[in-house]
């Protein structure tokens, strides 16, 4: 009889203590319906971002051939994305073999279009012709999206994201020229 209220105590001990645990902090920020300027529905985005916080902010950086933009919360670094041309038939493995310290060669797409991990993704975006510039049909358009520090590493998630990013920059100015 002593043991079973032995143990009857140490549950209610432990029953009690999970219910006196403080609560996870909640996100102060709204997450946008965009990733750097491009559309993007915010629940793929969503779950690659910090889970709490108070303030989303993006830092953009446009060059010849190339974005880069980093999403920052509470001034931590959450994420990259970037777009950028690289030489015609270059492979996606290539493309994300460039980002230190990340293999993306794990999950690649059948068609060799897209590939992603829990911490990053890479896909070769498709811009219509003809009205691409010249240099756009020598090249191929790649984007690339990687999670830093801050963010939340997801595999599922990153899927999604990569491949709807890249669906969205093959409607950007820089696919179709208006």
């Amino acid at each position: 009889m002593k043991h079973a209220k032995a143990v009857v105590a140490v549950a209610l001990a432990l029953l009690v203590s999970g219910c006196t645990q403080p609560e996870e902090e909640k996100r102060a920020f709204e997450v946008p319906d965009s990733l750097c300027g491009t559309p993007i529905p915010a629940e793929l985005l969503s779950p690659v971002l910090p889970a709490s916080g108070e303030k989303i902010t993006e830092e953009q950086k446009v060059g010849n051939g190339y974005f880069r933009c980093t999403v920052s919360v509470n001034g931590n670094s959450a994420l990259s994305a970037r777009w950028e041309w690289w030489d015609k038939g270059t492979r996606v493995t290539r493309v994300a073999g460039s980002q230190w310290g990340v293999r993306l060669d794990e999950h690649v797409s059948d068609d060799g279009t897209y590939t992603y991990a829990d911490a990053g993704g890479v896909s070769r975006v498709t811009c219509p012709e003809p009205s691409v510039p010249r240099r756009k049909t020598e090249n191929d358009l790649f984007a690339q999206i990687y999670i830093s520090d801050y963010g939340r590493p997801d595999e599922a998630a990153m899927e999604k994201l990569i491949r709807a990013y890249a669906k969205a920059l093959s409607a950007s100015p820089e696919c179709v020229q208006k």
